[in-house]
């Protein structure tokens, strides 16, 4: 007979604990989809400026010497749009020629760009804080031997 008074006593709590613990799970897993995306969309940005400057440095033709690098609108161009022509789509959504610096001394070319990353959930309600993050990445690479 007790533990039938016991069992009854505990009726839905279970549904009670599960209603308690959802949002809590939810945000945390929002928190992980965020993070899991903004470390993909800086991936994107990483390989964008090593070809990027890769280009820089061997899409030189004619007589070039080893102090020249591709033009800077074909390198931001490479950055932005995977190819030296300003066609298509973006790399990134929200990546401009702009955002992309080329930088030539000595026998290094710096390129450079800056991203403003929006995040999917791009305000949380209770903290009504702006939740954008800047971020930049850069590759350098040799001009000549």
């Amino acid at each position: 007979m007790r533990r039938f008074i016991r069992k009854s006593k505990q009726k839905g709590l279970a549904a009670i604990e599960f209603v308690m613990m959802t949002p809590l799970l939810i945000v945390f897993m929002t928190i992980c989809l965020e993070l899991g995306n903004l470390l993909v969309e800086y991936q994107a940005l990483n390989k964008a400026v090593r070809n990027g400057a890769r280009y820089a440095v061997t899409a030189i033709y004619g007589t070039a010497t080893t102090q020249q690098i591709a033009p800077t609108t074909e390198i931001q161009n490479v950055v932005v749009y995977g190819a030296n022509v300003a066609s298509g789509t973006a790399v990134l959504d929200g990546l401009l020629t702009e955002n992309v610096s080329v930088s030539h001394n000595n026998d290094l070319v710096t390129v450079t760009a800056t991203f403003n990353y929006v995040p999917t959930f791009a305000t949380l309600p209770f903290l009504e804080n702006d939740m954008n993050l800047n971020f930049s990445a850069s590759a350098v690479m040799e001009t000549g031997l």
